[in-house]
């Protein structure tokens, strides 16, 4: 699913006074000292930029403790923070007159979504749609009054799509269709296009016309179809229909029309929603993006250095983006195609550590006995000599990708000396529909298989110590993790599961009403009891040689704090070492900084203890 999170953002032509370069708060100048982790957690960047009409920049950033919304006037003097939520804002849509902001926090990382309304004639935040027991999503402006959303207010599950009239907060209910629905784009409240989650990559189309949905003509397979907007004469169509990896079409009456289809596939799209005939998109090469423009029929490549890029908004030829690199803290960029001009803006914070010295991982890959090859990528110190203690980092998802990101904490523990590896094991998005089956149900453990298919590999080149390994991962990654152990025990000296799976039977007992489905289609059924006890972690401790940290919010929606729990009364009856921190203010992750810094402290303390 992580695939499907949407971000609301976007950006008009850039006028007024020349911007500055990205807003550099650079620490004062203290007397040299070692840097601790701490100092590498509170390297900072900003994300998911809008620029207004008049150069107004808008942008998201962590400068105190939860990430907020800032704005930053067009010369790039000044940069005032417009919100203040004790929660950290999670994303945002600007209104079509540019008067409002419609922005998303949740409480304590409960991730049951609220809208709140920021007016920018009148400065002042009051909150839109709140309530504690529903989840709002895929806001969608039609004008300065009227909203289009979905929810699970009806019975917790299903996402519905409702009208909102403004003024009044009269909500009307458009779709009552059984699923979760998300909205793509939105002509008016009669003409709309929205897509239903199937689970594993699968969605199903649909076009809302003459007061009722109707499946888009021509998606005939289980499939992925995602109705991006309506563009040209068509409806511009992200699909694997004919292909393992997506690719895009625009789709009239049945006819599907070719507009890029390559051996990679298509992520990051965005759609010039003025035009309706200007798009962007990036292809995502072995983790690496390579991004292009769209127009008048023609394709070019958009020339970006080699990183991960995420598109958030297109206007004509201007492109607005995040990259990340390894060496480089991130910070929106706006990129006008004809003149091939990047300017960047937004927050970035050193906090005194040299980034220039940052090191970027390799790209490696090895075949498993079946003959699957894993990717993964490989981190080592630049002044050390093998073989390393190495840390295995497991992403989550399943569905996840490990990419190339600028990840401070990784450049501290390659500063201590510590090879770092993260394994796209089988499951993992990016390689394909085909690949990313390959976990499903029961063909679980063959992931497993595949962290200890990169760990042999590494141990068989001299990069890493035998039995030295140091698991650490969260949501799936945290199954990853202890799997790992119990399964492999002479490998892993210890590890660190975060907010992770470990008792599918609870899981899906517990997890979010809305998630349960997708989730079975994944892991498999709670009718085959069974099976999802047998590849339980928390059936496998009794293996487990290595000590464990386990770290989870209270508030998580996803796993439940339980899964914890459980794990923990097991380990302690098996007699096996762990410890253990619960956040009682956060969900599924840990978003606030100072959480963060305690998260990580004891990560790291744990970690080099484990290392010596």
């Amino acid at each position: 699913m992580k695939k499907f999170l949407w971000l609301f953002i976007g950006v008009l032509m850039l006028t007024g006074c020349p911007s500055k370069k990205v807003e550099v708060k650079e620490a004062p100048v203290e007397e040299i000292k070692e840097k601790t982790i701490v100092d590498y957690i509170n390297i900072e960047g900003s994300h998911s930029g809008y620029i207004f009409k008049d150069g107004r920049k808008l942008f998201i950033a962590r400068k105190e403790n939860a990430a907020q919304l800032y704005l930053e006037s067009s010369c790039g003097k000044d940069v005032k923070q417009l919100t203040f939520q004790e929660d950290a804002v999670e994303g945002y849509v600007v209104s079509p007159e540019e008067k409002q902001i419609l922005y998303i926090i949740s409480k304590g990382g409960n991730e049951q979504y609220d809208f709140h309304v920021y007016n920018l004639e009148k400065g002042n935040s009051e909150g839109l749609l709140v309530d504690d027991a529903v989840r709002f999503e895929s806001p969608r402006w039609l004008n300065e009054n009227e909203l289009m959303f979905t929810s699970n207010e009806a019975n917790g599950k299903d996402f519905y799509i409702y009208h909102l009239d403004i003024p009044s907060k009269k909500k009307t209910l458009l779709v009552e269709k059984p699923g979760y629905n998300h909205i793509t784009d939105a002509i008016s409240k009669d003409e709309f296009l929205f897509y239903t989650f199937l689970g594993n990559n699968k969605t199903a189309p649909y076009h809302f016309k003459n007061g009722k949905p109707k499946k888009i003509k021509g998606a005939q397979k289980e499939r992925n179809f995602v109705p991006l907007a309506f563009f040209e004469d068509g409806i511009l169509m992200e699909t694997n229909e004919e292909s393992d990896v997506e690719y895009l079409e625009i789709w009239k009456d049945g006819v599907k029309k070719p507009l890029f289809k390559d051996i990679w596939g298509v992520e990051s799209v965005v759609v010039d929603k003025i035009s309706r005939k200007h798009a962007a998109f990036c292809t995502n090469e072995d983790g690496y993006s390579s991004c292009s423009y769209y127009s008048d029929g023609k394709v070019e490549q958009i020339p970006l250095k080699k990183s991960v890029v995420f598109l958030t908004r297109i206007d004509g030829e201007r492109i607005i983006y995040n990259m990340m690199n390894p060496d480089r803290i991130s910070s929106p960029a706006a990129f006008h195609f004809s003149r091939k001009e990047s300017v960047s803006f937004g927050y970035t914070f050193d906090n005194g550590v040299d980034i220039s010295g940052f090191a970027a991982p390799e790209l490696k890959k090895v075949k498993g006995a079946d003959g699957v090859e894993i990717p993964y990528f490989l981190y080592t110190p630049k002044n050390g000599t093998p073989p390393y203690n190495t840390i295995v980092y497991f992403h989550g998802g399943p569905e996840g990708q490990f990419r190339p990101y600028f990840i401070a904490t990784y450049q501290y523990y390659l500063k201590k000396g510590f090879a770092i590896v993260a394994p796209n094991v089988r499951g993992s998005s990016g390689y394909g529909q085909v690949f990313m089956d390959m976990d499903n149900y029961k063909l679980r453990m063959n992931s497993v298989s595949d962290g200890k298919t990169v760990t042999d590999e590494l141990v068989r080149l001299g990069i890493s110590k035998p039995e030295k390994f140091i698991a650490m991962g969260g949501s799936y990654g945290g199954f990853m993790v202890v799997a790992s152990m119990a399964k492999f025990s002479d490998d892993y000296h210890c590890g660190i599961n975060s907010v992770g799976v470990v008792d599918f039977v609870n899981f899906l007992e517990n997890t979010a009403g809305y998630r349960r489905h997708l989730r079975e289609v994944e892991y498999g059924p709670l009718t085959d009891r069974e099976f999802l006890m047998s590849i339980s972690p928390t059936n496998m401790v009794d293996t487990i040689k290595g000590e464990l940290f386990v770290f989870h919010g209270a508030n998580d929606p996803r796993v439940p704090v339980s899964d914890a729990y459980i794990l923990m009364e097991k380990m302690k009856k098996a007699g096996k070492k762990y410890q253990h921190h619960i956040f009682e203010d956060e969900g599924h992750g840990f978003k606030k900084r100072e959480n963060r810094v305690i998260y990580n402290s004891k990560s790291a303390e744990f970690i080099e203890k484990c290392g010596e």
